[in-house]
This record gives C-alpha cells, structure tokens and sequence, in this order.
C-alpha cells in the first residue's frame, strides 16, 4: 500500500514534523502562507473579473429584453434578471468571504514574522 499524508496513522510511530515542530516550523509556515497569500490574490482578482462581467451581461441581457422581448411577459425580463442578481450576490459573497481570509493569513504572516529565529534576522548583510 502506498502511504501518502492522507494515509490514516494507526500508531505513534510516524511523527509529524509539522504536529511537533522544529527550529524551522514557523518558517515554513511563513513560506506557506506566503503562497497562500498570492494564490489568494489571483483569486481575488479572478473573482472580481468575473464579478465585472456578469454586471455587463446584465446589461446586455437588459438590453437584449428591451430590442426583442417587446411581445413576451415581463415575467421573463424579472425571472432573468432575478437570477442574475442571485448569481451576483454569490460571487459577491465568495469574493468577500476570500478577501477575509486574505486579512486572516496576512495576520497570521505578521504572528509567524516574530517567531522567526532571531539569528536569521541579525545575520550581517554580505
């Protein structure tokens, strides 16, 4: 069987070096973070162009009702824009709800800066 981290550990035999820690942990939480940090940023910006273009869509669907939809209900242009309002809000949600766990893992960043060795913050410039 292979064993991944997933792998379920049925005894104390197999240490966890991030469980425990060493000299280096907050170090590489800092770097993991870090990446966190820009792949969060990418998904922000994504989340915020697509935000962008569904308010263009709702415009061109708008427009669209007003050009064509002269002989339909005007339960059509209401169902229409209701859903696009709800997909709107969503991704509005999503977007909000990134942008706080950004601030989180940035805080998080700042907490993992002071627990850095100090010999690697005091190391002279070469």
């Amino acid at each position: 069987m292979l064993i991944t981290r997933k792998s379920p550990r049925r005894s104390k035999a197999f240490r966890s070096r991030f469980r425990e820690g060493n000299g280096d942990f907050p170090i590489r939480q800092y770097l993991r973070c870090r990446d966190e940090i820009y792949s969060g940023i990418v998904h922000v910006v994504l989340l915020a162009a697509f935000l962008t273009a569904l308010g263009f869509f709702g415009k061109t669907l708008w427009q669209l009702f007003d050009r064509h939809g002269a002989d339909l209900s005007p339960w059509y242009r209401r169902g229409a824009l209701v859903g696009l309002f709800g997909m709107i809000l969503l991704v509005g949600f999503r977007l909000w709800i990134k942008i706080r766990n950004l601030r989180e893992v940035r805080e998080e960043m700042n907490y993992l800066k002071t627990q850095l060795p100090t010999a690697r913050k005091s190391s002279p410039p070469e």
